[in-house]
């Protein structure tokens, strides 16, 4: 069975770091970039498994980039999980609207982020 691929988008880079390594040891390929183009072009070469989506973006906002990976033709059905700074329920509706399977608000639970990127990519 091979590895299912999660692309990370933006985040502080400690944050990152730790879902990369976490999310490694329960055998996800993980892929990085800071940036919403460039979480773009990935998406449209190869189209991950899942996009985790730190809502905060230094190029476009969350909602933006998760609007044009929805429409795009080979990536428009991979699951978005939204990386949400507040638990504030207008953000979370905000986001699930712009087209995100799921959110997460910060502090992350990361069992419960392993549980639902199984659970989505299985």
């Amino acid at each position: 069975m091979s590895r299912s691929q999660i692309l990370l988008v933006g985040g502080d880079p400690d944050i990152t770091r730790t879902l990369e390594v976490y999310l490694g040891a329960y055998q996800f390929s993980v892929q990085k970039v800071n940036r919403g183009d460039e979480a773009l072009t990935f998406c449209h070469q190869s189209p991950p498994d899942a996009v985790i989506i730190n809502w905060h973006l230094p190029d476009m906002a969350g909602y933006d980039l998760c609007h044009r990976i929805r429409l795009h033709k080979r990536a428009g059905n991979t699951f978005i999980l939204a990386l949400l700074s507040t638990n504030e329920r207008d953000v979370k509706l905000a986001a699930l609207e712009a087209g995100a399977d799921d959110v997460l608000a910060q502090p992350i639970d990361m069992e419960n982020l392993r549980l639902v990127l199984l659970s989505a990519v299985t």
